[in-house]
């Protein structure tokens, strides 16, 4: 997965998590309406087959890739530098000499996590974009607010101003810090281990098939509560004054979620989240491995 130069990292990454958000678009649409759903009281989904048949019998199957665009634009720079960094950044952190099966795991957590928390707070409005975007029109009969990604960054900026686009920044923040410090020490830890006993050989596509598999799941776990909360809050009606009209911040999210539908509904999409983050983990680093190895740049 380490690419031969940070540029490289950053180019390849860019690559690689763009394909991979094409390909898992429609698991993250489902993903985003299944975590809205319930805010504010409204339940619109059953489940996971119940939000799939309702989005394209009301809106058509282009829904399912509703945001791409600013899905897109955020993919090309979060993903890129959110790979891209990791190794020059847990590289800076550990000592020179140190062999690369013996970096310590939390030196590995502390690098994904830098990596995530740099990315996506640059990317944020990207991401708000998003997810405005994929939950338009999901409720039956109501108005469309949005008709693309230029209209919605023109409304948003006229209503809040620019400090708006920064809007849900605090959970998405924290999403993007433990999904990184997940996904990439687990990868990178899993992957050593594999090739340490001897389960797979060095340089294979099965090692980073298991290990993306793996890193996914974990990334599943321990992110769903912050990305339910980050889709609601992001998601959630504004009112005049610019403010939420459901919740005040990340924290009331938290306490209003757990108080009206329990402590489970922190982990809502789940499945269609980690359907998405393991596909999407594999086709990333599968493809970063292929394009370190063909050297293109």
């Amino acid at each position: 997965m380490e690419a031969k130069s940070p540029a490289k990292g950053l180019i390849y990454g860019a690559i690689a998590s763009c394909l991979a958000e094409v390909a898992t678009m429609p698991i993250d649409v489902v993903k985003v309406r299944l975590q809205y759903s319930g805010s504010g009281g409204l339940k619109i989904y059953s489940g996971i087959g119940d939000c799939l048949k309702k989005t394209v019998s009301q809106e058509g199957v282009g829904a399912l890739w509703k945001g791409l665009p600013p899905a897109l634009v955020r993919q090309a720079l979060y993903g890129g530098l959110r790979y891209g960094l990791y190794a020059p950044i847990r590289n800076a952190i550990v000592d020179p000499d140190t062999p690369r099966d013996k970096i310590a795991f939390h030196q590995k957590l502390a690098a994904g996590g830098l990596a995530g928390a740099l990315s996506s707070f640059i990317c944020v409005p990207s991401d708000l974009m998003k997810v405005r975007l994929q939950v338009d029109g999901m409720v039956k009969g109501s108005t469309k607010q949005y008709s693309g990604m230029i209209d919605c960054l023109r409304k948003i900026v006229a209503q809040d101003g620019i400090t708006g686009m920064w809007r849900g920044s605090t959970p998405t923040i924290a999403r993007a810090t433990v999904l990184a410090a997940v996904e990439m020490s687990s990868f990178d830890e899993v992957k050593q281990q594999l090739i340490k006993n001897g389960l797979v050989v060095p340089g294979t596509v099965s090692g980073v098939f298991i290990s993306s598999v793996v890193s996914g799941f974990l990334c599943a776990v321990t992110t769903s509560p912050i990305d339910v909360v980050k889709s609601r809050v992001m998601g959630q009606p504004v009112g005049a004054d610019g403010k939420g009209k459901l919740y005040k911040g990340m924290l009331d999210c938290f306490a209003k979620s757990v108080k009206q539908e329990g402590v489970l509904s922190l982990w809502k999409g789940f499945l269609p989240n980690w359907g998405r983050l393991g596909p999407r983990g594999v086709i990333c680093f599968v493809t970063m491995e292929q394009l370190n190895k063909m050297d293109l740049f």
